[in-house]
C-alpha cells in the first residue's frame, strides 16, 4: 500500500495533468463559440445588405414604370389608357398603373376610368405603401409606389409576393422582415409588429438609402446555441485528442523525468 504522502502526490500530479490537458480543450471550445457567434453576426449583417439590394431593384422597376407614364397624368383616361396598359405590360413586376390628378386616382389599367381619393399621408416616406388588405385581392398584399408632381402623379402597384419571393432566396435559417411604416412583410407572411416571426438573435437593422424602408435580419431564439453545439460535436474528438496528447507530454515532462533515478557516482 502506498504511503499517504505518495498517494497524495500522485493524486495532485493526476489533477494537474488533467487541468493541463483540459486547457486546450476549453480554449478551443471558447474560440469555436466566439467564431460561430461572429459568423452569425456577419451573415445577418450581410443578408440585410443583400436584401436591400434585391428589394431596391424591385422598387426600381416600379419607379421606372411610373416615371415613364408621368407625362400622361392629366390627360383624359380614354386617350391615356392604351399607352398606360402597354407600359404596365412591359414590366412583369407591375400589376397596374394608376394616373392621379389632385390626389384623386382617375385612370387605372385594371379599372379603366374610375374615381378614388389618394391620401398622401398613407404613403410611407411619401412614396411607398404596403397594402395588406386591398379590395381587389384581399388575400394578397400589394405594394404601391407613388410619383408625384402635383397636381399630377402616378401610382405603380405590384403584387407584394414578389418581395416574398426575393426573401425566400436567402438561406441559413436567416429571418428577413421588410418594414414599410407600421406594416411588415416577410418570406411567409405579412402583418403588424406583433405578428413578425422571432428574429431577435444577432438582429441587424438596415435602412434603404433610396427608398427609406427598413430590413430587419436575425435568427430565431436558440439558433446560435444550436449552431454552437453542432460545431462542438464535430470538433470535440479532435480537441479531446489534443487534450490527451497535451496531458501525456505534460506528465512526462513534469513528473516522469523528475522520478527517473539518478546515475550512481564513482
Amino acid at each position: 500500500m502506498a504511503p499517504p504522502s505518495l498517494a497524495g502526490r500522485s493524486l495532485l500530479e493526476f489533477l494537474l495533468t488533467l487541468l493541463i490537458g483540459l486547457a486546450p480543450v476549453a480554449c478551443g471550445l471558447l474560440v469555436l463559440s466566439l467564431q460561430v457567434e461572429r459568423e452569425q453576426e456577419e451573415t445577418s449583417e450581410l443578408s440585410a445588405v443583400e436584401a436591400i439590394y434585391v428589394i431596391d431593384r424591385v422598387i426600381d422597376t416600379l419607379h421606372d414604370a411610373a416615371g415613364a407614364v408621368l407625362s400622361l397624368a392629366g390627360q383624359r383616361c380614354e386617350s391615356a389608357l392604351p399607352t398606360l396598359r402597354q407600359q404596365a405590360f412591359k414590366q412583369p413586376n407591375v400589376r397596374s398603373l394608376v394616373l392621379v390628378r389632385e390626389n384623386r386616382g382617375y385612370c387605372s389599367t385594371l379599372l379603366g376610368d374610375f374615381d378614388a381619393a389618394v391620401d398622401p399621408g398613407t404613403f410611407f416616406n411619401q412614396r411607398l405603401r404596403l397594402d395588406l388588405r386591398n379590395e381587389i385581392t384581399p388575400d394578397v398584399p400589394v405594394l404601391h409606389y407613388r410619383i408625384q408632381e402635383y397636381p399630377f402623379g402616378v401610382i405603380a402597384i405590384s403584387d407584394a409576393r414578389i418581395l416574398q419571393t426575393e426573401l425566400q432566396g436567402f438561406k441559413n435559417a436567416i429571418v428577413l422582415v421588410l418594414q414599410f411604416g407600421n406594416d411588415y412583410i416577410w418570406a411567409t407572411g405579412n402583418g403588424s409588429a406583433s405578428q413578425v416571426p422571432d428574429h431577435k438573435e444577432n438582429l441587424q437593422r438596415t435602412v434603404s438609402e433610396k427608398y427609406g424602408y427598413t430590413v430587419h435580419a436575425g435568427y430565431p431564439d436558440g439558433h446560435t446555441w444550436q449552431m454552437i453545439t453542432q460545431a462542438m460535436a464535430s470538433t470535440a474528438p479532435s480537441l479531446l485528442l489534443v487534450g490527451i496528447i497535451t496531458s501525456a507530454v505534460a506528465y512526462w515532462g513534469l513528473f516522469r523525468q523528475r522520478r527517473r533515478p539518478s546515475s550512481p557516482t564513482e
